[in-house]
């Protein structure tokens, strides 16, 4: 991990709210991250719209968002053992190089108006592929850009750029689909993943241990697995991604549904429902970077997790376009509460040689399960209706998350679990007889 001699200050007077931004590699990666991330969700809009015009099918919309998203299922563990045992500069520009690439193909093969469904599923697939690879690695690096006392800064400003994304880029893929179209939505994708490639080259990142360990990457594997089992509030913490991925999350699949069909709102309308998300997910990431501590954190992550539940079951009945657009902000408010302090303790608790292991089944909770929510509620909502779909969802989080704040009080004490620093690892005796080396 950083320490605050390994990393280069800026001349600031920014606000504590964004003291991270004041270390130079920090803010070299959250920008690239920023700028490439609006481009992605400018994708993710144009691609629903997409595939809802040429197939007019929910069923198709959920088994695109499986395709895109099972890849995290298999190679989010394995990932993660590679970002601990390799460099993890050189893995993600590997992986954003791939989805800069697949993002010019798909807005060629759509210029030249010979795309098809099995392309676009097939791109994808490969897309989440390279996510799967790259999440782990993403995760792990943004605590070795800042000092430990600003990792709850640096985490919560980091989903912070992650949400303005989200509500800046679904506003600009409504107004490009009206002018540049579809594919000019993706060629906007691939350029702007440029910005974090350059980034990446020019990070001056800190020296690490990586252990050359003879039991390889599944040896690896398995050593992730051994220290979330000896320490099993993680078990619960990690339940609450799990939850929000299978069933509260999926909405995302239906929004295009939801919004031609259901309150019948254009593209343009699409684009404003899920600005709505954006913007309150930026609000709670800010007053999370705001908070210099994450005090009584296991008992909001729960009850974020609740109300988010009760919104997404309030959406499912939701007439109007600003009674839908209000539960919207709400919907991205909690889930930043939920998700980014999840992510906070997970990266505060995390030897840094496990780190990558660690965060990686944070992206398989979050990101590996969501295929199979996108499939089922793709399923349910072209046989039982949109309204029902979103509903059963929201009903089972609903009852988890209640009964964990009933049943586990012990989690709203997390935050005084016995972990000042990070967790001890033990690996085997020989897993660690590597030597120092640079990213």
């Amino acid at each position: 991990m950083a320490s605050p001699a390994s990393v280069e200050v800026l001349p600031s007077r920014l606000p504590a709210m964004f003291r991270s931004l004041q270390y130079r590699d920090y803010a070299l990666f959250w920008s690239g991250n920023f700028l490439s991330n609006i481009g992605t969700w400018m994708q993710n809009l144009a691609l629903g719209w997409q595939i809802l015009l040429l197939t007019n099918s929910p069923f198709l919309l959920g088994l695109n968002g499986f395709l895109g998203q099972v890849p995290a299922l298999i190679f989010s563990l394995p990932g993660g053992a590679i970002a601990d045992r390799l460099s993890r500069r050189r893995l993600m520009l590997g992986t954003q190089s791939t989805m800069a690439a697949l993002a010019l193909i798909l807005a060629l093969l759509t210029s030249f108006h010979v795309v098809r469904i099995n392309e676009i599923l097939l791109i994808s697939f490969l897309t989440g592929m390279a996510g799967a690879l790259n999440s782990p690695a993403y995760q792990a690096l943004v605590p070795d850009l800042v000092p430990r006392e600003n990792i709850v800064n640096a985490v919560g400003l980091n989903s912070a750029q992650f949400n303005m994304s989200r509500a800046i880029g679904p506003t600009l893929a409504g107004v490009a689909l009206g002018t540049v179209g579809v594919a000019g939505c993706y060629y906007l994708n691939s350029l702007s993943f440029f910005a974090l490639i350059v980034a990446l080259l020019i990070l001056k990142l800190p020296p690490r241990l990586r252990p050359d360990s003879p039991s390889g990457v599944l040896g690896a594997v398995v050593d992730g697995l051994r220290f979330i089992h000896h320490h099993r509030l993680l078990i619960i913490l990690l339940s609450v991604p799990a939850f929000l991925s299978l069933f509260g999350l999926p909405y995302l699949v239906l929004m295009p549904v939801f919004a031609r069909d259901l309150l019948h709102v254009g593209a343009s309308g699409l684009g404003y429902l899920m600005a709505g998300a954006g913007i309150g997910a930026v609000i709670a990431a800010l007053s999370l970077a705001a908070q210099r501590t994450a005090k009584r954190r296991g008992g909001f992550i729960v009850s974020s997790a609740a109300l988010f539940s009760l919104a997404l079951i309030l959406l499912a009945q939701a007439r109007s376009f600003w009674w839908s657009f209000f539960l919207l902000i709400l919907l991205g408010a909690t889930m930043v509460g939920a998700l980014a302090l999840t992510n906070t303790t997970l990266q505060m608790v995390s030897p840094p040689e496990l780190r990558g292991r660690i965060m990686s089944f944070y992206v398989f909770t979050l990101m590996g399960l969501a295929p199979l929510g996108s499939l089922w509620v793709g399923h349910v909502a072209e046989y039982l209706g949109t309204r029902f779909a979103l509903t059963l969802g929201g009903s089972i989080c609903f009852l988890y998350f209640t009964t964990v704040l009933v049943c586990l009080p012990r989690l709203r004490r997390i935050a005084h679990l016995p972990w000042p620093e990070q967790v001890a690892f033990r690996p085997p005796e020989s897993a660690m007889a590597g030597s120092g080396a640079r990213q």
